[in-house]
């Protein structure tokens, strides 16, 4: 038998070599922890002439920063504008991470990575509209075939009004990506519930539920990655024996907290839930959720019928449905399945009332 030493040889001094590789120590860039910029070019007064140390005067509270700076440029309100830009660096490692967070406005309120004068690269924070968090979150750029080559990062706030602003922290070269990416999930429907675990201050997901390519529910909720605070769950009896396709917008890269949904007949067994030290005893509360604004008390059938503004799916604001509880005597109540949808995300089912049109007087 021969044996091709020189071959092994190439192939022992390959291996470490490839390990070595992956096991680059990461490069700062920017970590936002002196008492100025630096050698950073400032501009406009968005940014201030140092890093912020957090929540800004006016702002919602600032998280997800490490150490004790990081660049936001709420500093005067969403009309200041500004841009930031770093000092030439050299292209070292397979990405580029860092945490990010405000405004979601493409080209005007971002960072970029710009190579001979052009952006190559570019990302936002995830707030377009109304509401959100000015929690920062890690995001990454691959940039393994720009390696050797000469770039600065920008930070740009060129936007006024409503999430006109970006926090940035903990610019990073690294072989190893940080963020988050898509996922999706296909579940054939047997049972009558979708469970699904909560962890009460975790990372917002947006859960899009498809049959045969139509989205049929699609909400915001605090999804674990392990041990849950409490399970939600979501009726799905009018879908058994069809196939459903849960979509995750953005999981961290390898998560699979997708894997913790699973079906049942029942809804989830909470012992003593309305035992629970903050319980209200008095008023209706749902067994799980947000609900206010209640509306629609309307009595019929020898019950009066309680409907109200409900999250199902976590213990604040948001994903705005029509829960719906009954009673014989405005004391004792039993909690009934939802009563109205969204018929899209964004649509939600704000505050209402209802009536009984005996004759018909009203034309419906």
């Amino acid at each position: 038998m021969k044996i091709c030493v020189p071959a092994l040889l190439g192939l022992c001094l390959l291996v470490p070599t490839l390990l070595f590789a992956a096991d680059r120590a990461d490069i700062v860039i920017a970590d936002f922890e002196g008492d100025d910029y630096g050698t950073w070019k400032v501009e406009g007064t968005a940014f201030g002439m140092r890093p912020a140390r957090g929540t800004l005067p006016g702002q919602m509270p600032v998280d997800g920063f490490q150490g004790r700076g990081l660049v936001n440029s709420f500093l005067g309100g969403d009309d200041a504008t500004g841009k930031l830009t770093s000092p030439e660096f050299r292209i070292e490692r397979r990405h580029i991470n860092f945490l990010i967070g405000g405004g979601r406005h493409p080209g005007l309120v971002c960072i970029n990575l710009l190579v001979a004068g052009q952006v190559v690269r570019s990302a936002t924070g995830p707030n377009g509209s109304a509401g959100g968090t000015e929690r920062l979150d890690w995001d990454s750029w691959n940039v393994s075939e720009l390696e050797g080559r000469t770039a600065v990062i920008q930070i740009v706030d060129d936007r006024k009004g409503g999430w006109g602003h970006i926090n940035v922290d903990q610019i990073l070269q690294s072989d190893r990506p940080q963020g988050y990416e898509s996922a999706r999930r296909e579940l054939p429907i047997n049972q009558s519930y979708l469970h699904l675990p909560v962890k009460t201050g975790a990372r917002k997901v947006r859960l899009k539920l498809n049959v045969a390519g139509q989205t049929v529910r699609e909400f915001d909720i605090e999804l674990a990655e392990a041990e849950p605070d409490f399970q939600a769950f979501c009726d799905v009896t009018a879908f058994r024996g069809q196939t459903l396709t849960i979509e995750a917008d953005r999981l961290p890269l390898g998560s699979r907290a997708l894997d913790g949904l699973r079906q049942a007949d029942d809804v989830p067994a909470v012992s003593g839930l309305y035992s629970e030290p903050a319980r209200p005893q008095f008023h209706f509360t749902s067994r799980r959720g947000w609900l206010n604004d209640p509306n629609g008390l309307v009595y019929a059938g020898g019950q009066w019928h309680l409907f109200y503004q409900h999250n199902p799916f976590g213990w604040g604001w948001g994903n705005m449905h029509w829960g719906h509880a009954v009673s014989p005597d405005l004391f004792h109540w039993r909690e009934l399945p939802i009563a109205l949808y969204p018929q899209r995300y964004d649509d939600w089912c704000f505050s209402g009332s209802a009536l009984i049109d005996v004759k018909n007087t009203s034309g419906f």
